[in-house]
């Protein structure tokens, strides 16, 4: 995997975080029975994911840095 797909992995990675943080957000507008779990479990599962997105990002960040100051 190239430095574009470790971004594109990452960018993706923190969509499906975003897009479990909103449904986990409509659960907890709504209550059901048991659902009060689940958009916990979700909430937390999604801000794993996020913060695993974003570490990549970084990452992917450095290793450009690195190879730009390896280059210059």
């Amino acid at each position: 995997m190239g430095i574009h797909g470790a971004y594109d992995a990452a960018l993706r990675g923190i969509e499906t975080a975003s897009d479990r943080l909103q449904r986990a957000a409509v659960k907890t507008a709504r209550p059901d029975a048991g659902a009060d779990i689940g958009a916990a479990a979700d909430r937390i599962l999604a801000k794993h994911e996020l913060r695993a997105g974003v570490a990549t990002i970084r990452t992917a960040d450095d290793m450009v840095g690195t190879l730009i100051d390896i280059v210059a």
